[in-house]
């Protein structure tokens, strides 16, 4: 408790101070440029250190950038207009609505009553879970929410003692299944959701549901399969040595209001994988699945639940991260950096698979130095840049850095893999071991097996 809270006044320690540099250098300089990054850095450090609520942070940025004049209203607050808003706005209620119902303790019974006592089957039951989850669920940290309590209670009835390597390894296949394949969906993951909500508004660039699933799905396909295989060889022997494990749960049927939780649910998925077809948006569909189940006549939430419920203040983070990009485009400052960084990552010298690597290589060193769902804040503003470096498309340079940011080396840049840290008490050396391994792995085969994917398309 001493380390954690030694810890965390060490970050808030550091935010203040940066805050503090930041105010100065706004203060002294006229510069419109050196005050939105200035702004911009204090803005991102707060959100990586959680040093204020989310809500807090988004309207500090709103307030400076309208106090320097740094642009327009319209752009300032153009964050509220974006559809990765709204689709990370439906995606809350969405997810609240599958942990409050118990819809989602009901759908991973099902799934975890056919491991019995095998480490392997539990391994296969959670993966393919988790992966099945980021298709159901837009957004990580409700999966989170809703899946570590399973695998606690799944890890007991097996009769794993808490600390050993079966009960370590369940708990992580659980983390890690829900994140890091789940990048192959485009309403998966908050990244994700910042990046293509970006490139909509600097750019005008629409990805659809089903060509991001194929762009994405070389080195996610074989994220998932790397993973299954660490975490097998983690808790190799556990098998078979659990034979006082009781059964792990009785099933009960589903509630109406389960059922109708499902319904929609069946319809949303199907709308956000068939969009290619009918060009609805991912955030309207999740937009519409909200609406629908507010309504009070389907009796899945309660009459208050918007006020009792639903938490909207990641909405305010989101918002502000925009709000960012849109700015930092607005001064400039997104050109004068890739000035710096494009020829310092020698693009469109003569090797595409080059240029993946390092766009892929930068994207993921900065989503270390914040944390992932910060990252796109600088990356947007760059792509135009990249794009005319490399010859590629606006989107094709999105995916890249997806790529990046979506590749976890470290368990602090993702605040999911935190909050599973905290919710089961996972032992974080035996998790950044993993995150690492599977890091090196994933790179080192996965970028020639997504460059081969991709000249193969005509992207590259």
């Amino acid at each position: 408790m001493l380390t954690t809270l030694t810890k965390l006044n060490t970050a808030q320690t550091f935010a203040a101070l940066v805050c503090l540099v930041a105010a100065i250098i706004v203060a002294l300089t006229s510069d419109a440029s050196l005050q939105v990054l200035a702004i911009s850095v204090a803005g991102i450090t707060l959100f990586a250190t959680r040093s204020l609520p989310e809500a807090t942070t988004a309207l500090i940025i709103f307030l400076a950038f309208l106090a320097i004049g740094a642009a327009p209203p319209e752009v300032i607050f153009s964050g509220f207009a974006a559809s990765g808003f709204w689709l990370l706005v439906g995606g809350l209620v969405i997810g609240t609505a599958i942990t409050s119902s118990g819809l989602g303790d009901q759908i991973a019974q099902r799934a975890f009553a056919s491991t019995g006592r095998s480490y392997t089957r539990a391994v296969w039951v959670l993966s393919v879970s988790g992966l099945a989850m980021g298709a159901l669920v837009p957004s990580a940290i409700p999966r989170v929410i809703v899946m570590m309590p399973i695998t606690l209670a799944l890890a007991k009835a097996m009769g794993l003692t808490p600390g050993s390597r079966g009960h370590t390894g369940l708990l992580m296949t659980s983390a890690m299944m829900i994140l890091v394949p789940t990048y192959a969906f485009l309403t998966a993951n908050l990244p994700t959701i910042v990046e293509m909500g970006a490139i909509e508004i600097l750019y005008g660039e629409h990805m659809t549901y089903g060509a991001y699933f194929v762009q994405n799905a070389p080195i996610n396909i074989l994220r998932f399969f790397v993973l299954v295989a660490l975490l097998l060889a983690f808790g190799r022997g556990t098998d078979g040595v659990n034979n006082d494990a009781q059964p792990f749960v009785k099933e009960q049927e589903l509630t109406r209001e389960q059922w109708r939780l499902l319904g929609v649910l069946i319809c949303a998925i199907a709308l956000w994988a068939t969009d290619v077809w009918h060009g609805i948006p991912p955030a309207w569909v999740a937009l519409s699945a909200a609406m629908v189940l507010l309504l009070p006549s389907l009796k899945v939430f309660p009459p208050q639940a918007m006020k009792t419920e639903i938490d909207f203040s990641v909405a305010f983070l989101i918002a502000a991260v925009f709000c960012i990009s849109a700015v930092m485009n607005e001064v400039g400052l997104g050109g004068q950096i890739a000035e710096i960084v494009a020829p310092a990552l020698l693009l469109g010298q003569g090797s595409s698979l080059w240029d993946l690597a390092a766009i892929t290589g930068f994207s993921s060193a900065l989503s270390h130095l914040t944390i992932a769902p910060a990252t796109p804040i600088v990356l947007a503003p760059l792509a135009a840049s990249i794009s005319e470096a490399t010859g590629w498309s606006i989107t094709t340079v999105a995916m890249a850095h997806n790529i990046g940011f979506s590749t976890t080396i470290l368990p602090f840049q993702s605040p999911p893999l935190l909050i599973g840290i905290a919710l089961a008490q996972i032992p974080v050396g035996a998790l950044t071991r993993l995150c690492v391994v599977s890091a090196i792995l994933t790179s080192f085969l996965g970028i020639p097996l997504t460059w081969v994917c991709w000249v193969w398309l005509g992207l590259i």
